[in-house]
């Protein structure tokens, strides 16, 4: 089926061109979502028309693009992914999953397409990403791959933990070590005086005289 299409379409055409799709392929997706239309007398003479449309809409595209890669510029993502031997992840982050993390933790939207990676990463790490939307609109992302949180550990102290110069966790250990016993101590201390008062009560109560009731 020819179709003309109202709008740029990856690895089809741009707007306003002439082009031969499968019957499905426009009856199913490309109409429907107003990409494209049948390609009738009354739309071929709207040509001119439908490209004009596309440049304005495509450089409306092209400034959202330019200011969404600015504000990501100052920004690291990160992807805590679940890590086996010699750094290397479970999995592969993509293009995808990158836009998708973009949009949930900065309220970005970008174009999965957008996001040029020659290959998925594999490794923990930080990686800087190229984001291009046409050879004048470019940028990048810094991309931070992280392991997977343990039970109980939260990412505010892994965080700081790494502010603070990355600390060992024998570092952490031995800094908590005083605090517990210091703990500890105050518990022996508290369970001490608790059975001192109980052995005074039973004291006062044996030393009783029979008049006197018993509690």
């Amino acid at each position: 089926m020819k179709v003309i299409l109202l709008d740029d379409v990856s690895n089809l055409g741009e707007a306003g061109s002439l082009v031969e799709v499968k019957n499905g392929y426009a009856r199913n997706f490309l109409i429907p979502r107003k990409l494209a239309s049948m390609a009738t007398r009354d739309a071929l003479n709207r040509v001119e028309l439908i490209r004009r449309a596309a440049e304005v809409k495509r450089a409306r595209r092209m400034a959202e693009a330019a200011d969404k890669f600015t504000a990501l510029a100052a920004k690291t993502l990160t992807i805590r992914m679940k890590a086996g031997t010699q750094s290397r992840i479970f999995g592969a982050v993509t293009a995808t999953m990158i836009a998708e993390e973009v949009g949930k933790q900065f309220g970005v939207a970008i174009d999965r397409r957008h996001v040029m990676l020659d290959e998925p990463l594999k490794h923990l790490g930080d990686y800087t990403v190229p984001l291009r939307a046409s050879a004048d609109v470019t940028g990048e992302i810094k991309v931070s791959i992280e392991p997977e949180l343990k039970p109980g550990q939260s990412a505010r102290r892994s965080a700081t933990a790494a502010a603070a110069g990355g600390r060992t966790a024998a570092a952490e250990a031995a800094e908590a070590a005083p605090a517990a016993a210091a703990g500890d101590e105050a518990s022996d201390a508290k369970e001490a005086a608790t059975a001192d008062e109980a052995h005074e009560k039973y004291e006062d109560y044996e030393n009783k005289t029979p008049e006197e009731p018993k509690p």
